[in-house]
């Protein structure tokens, strides 16, 4: 199995806030039923060079950056842009009011790729706009605006990014942008969460080469290779366990909130003092009594690889049926025992 054989399936779940990012709006007031919040063309904001005017003869180093900064001009004074022309030598834009006059046009300078203002009508009648939103206000510009604030805090929240977008830019977006934006930044940061499980394959090699003993495997779904389990127990703690834990093991599992979600199953030992010790975990796309039973199964080649003599095991679970129907299929073989 190499890097390209488990894919994700394309399943998306929810976010970290467990909303559903689809429709959802956000309102700051904290009251999501009836969202009326006014866009008032007067709100003082806090800008840099995004809310400077822009004039006749400026220039910029090329055609996207006159793009963005219209584009930053244009959400900083409330006013949204539609365009006209836009190719490698001319841009010409105007405010998307209807009947507003408010027009530039951008050209490219000869032999250079830079780009001067033309032309700008800057005189605006249509007072702005009054509605939730802003069409020049996309993904990549949220995720562009926040940039700086998630690398220095990974965790900031969507809501956060939405009362931040707020009260610099002066704009109210859905909760959809501000979570998408997010996770724009946090995939440059961090990696994709496709690309994480493409890697799958190449992480259980290095695990195996680096922790001798340690069992780490992979496996896709038959049909079309989308990520369905993953099983990991390092040497240290199949040691440990087999050495210094009693012949006690607790089972459980809890729910993954992540983009594609997913169920991490977990085995458990207890050693002399009582405390918890990780013996393995499993990945799987779903909590299902066959996958209970293929965890169990897992564990049972685990502890028959690595002992003669393992004495029967007491499970401790809230005996869904799928454990129970695992610890009774591998209990006539050792080393599990009636689940308590």
């Amino acid at each position: 199995m190499n890097e390209n054989d488990i894919s994700v399936d394309q399943k998306p779940g929810h976010d970290e806030d467990d909303v559903d990012p689809e429709n959802q709006m956000f309102s700051l007031s904290g009251n999501n039923e009836n969202l009326e919040l006014a866009i008032d063309s007067s709100h003082e904001i806090e800008i840099d060079h995004h809310g400077e005017m822009l004039t006749v003869g400026q220039e910029f180093p090329d055609v996207r950056s006159c793009r963005r900064a219209l584009r930053d001009m244009a959400i900083a004074q409330h006013f949204e842009m539609q365009t006209i022309k836009s190719d490698k030598t001319r841009f010409t834009a105007k405010c998307s009011s209807e009947g507003c006059p408010w027009r530039v046009h951008a050209a490219k300078l000869p032999g250079v790729p830079t780009f001067t203002i033309r032309t700008i009508h800057e005189s605006h009648t249509c007072g702005g706009i009054n509605h939730l939103g802003h069409q020049q206000a996309s993904v990549q510009w949220v995720a562009t605006s926040v940039e700086q604030r998630l690398r220095e805090n990974p965790n900031c929240k969507p809501k956060e990014i939405l009362e931040e977008i707020h009260r610099v830019h002066g704009i109210t977006l859905s909760y959809k942008q501000a979570w998408r934006g997010k996770e724009r930044i946090m995939a440059t940061m961090r990696g994709s969460f496709e690309e994480g499980y493409r890697l799958l394959p190449q992480y259980c090699d290095q695990v195996k080469r680096t922790n001798p003993g340690s069992i780490a495997s992979v496996y896709g779904s038959p049909a079309d290779d989308c990520f369905q389990r993953l099983f990991v127990s390092f040497q240290a703690s199949i040691y440990g366990f087999l050495n210094a834990c009693r012949p006690l093991l607790g089972l459980d599992r809890t729910y993954l909130k992540s983009k594609y979600l997913g169920t991490l199953l977990l085995a458990t030992g207890f050693d002399g003092d009582g405390a918890l010790f990780p013996l393995a975990f499993g990945i799987v796309d779903e909590e299902s009594d066959e996958n209970w039973m293929w965890f169990l199964c897992e564990l049972h080649n685990l502890l028959e690889t690595n002992t003669e003599n393992m004495p029967r095991l007491t499970i401790l679970s809230d005996r869904q049926k799928g454990i129970v129907e695992g610890v009774e299929q591998n209990s006539s073989q050792r080393p599990f025992t009636a689940s308590a």
